[in-house]
């Protein structure tokens, strides 16, 4: 089980159901004693880490169903090729997962490894 909140116990089902990624991601940044709202976070990451892999996988080619035949607009004779939009949510799916591990580092007081003295570290 992880850390309880409020009487409410997070249980590792939503970790269970983690790919291999998301699952080393969600290990490395989670502890024991982070508070319920900063697990939250901590396993969406995860899942956006997962959901990038498959867009990876998608994009090269190993995967099915991301280009799509359907009939043209008022020609039922005529198809057109439609491709997902699985590079466009790649990279805004990687903005986000950077801005989360951002806020997840800055919760866990972590600067990611950088120098102290820097004056644009809160920048």
């Amino acid at each position: 089980m992880l850390r309880a909140e409020r009487g409410w116990v997070m249980g590792r089902e939503e970790v269970d159901t983690l790919a291999a990624a998301g699952r080393r991601l969600f290990e490395s940044l989670h502890d024991e004693a982070d508070p319920y709202a900063l697990t939250v976070m901590i396993i969406e990451a995860a899942r956006i880490k997962d959901r990038l892999d498959k867009f990876d996988r998608l994009l090269a080619g190993d995967e099915d169903r991301w280009l799509r035949l359907v009939p043209s607009r008022g020609e039922v004779e005529v198809l057109e090729v439609k491709a997902d939009s699985a590079l466009q949510e790649s990279r805004q799916l990687a903005v986000v997962l950077r801005q989360m591990l951002a806020e997840i580092r800055r919760q866990k007081g972590d600067a990611g490894g950088q120098d102290d003295d820097d004056g644009l570290n809160d920048l």
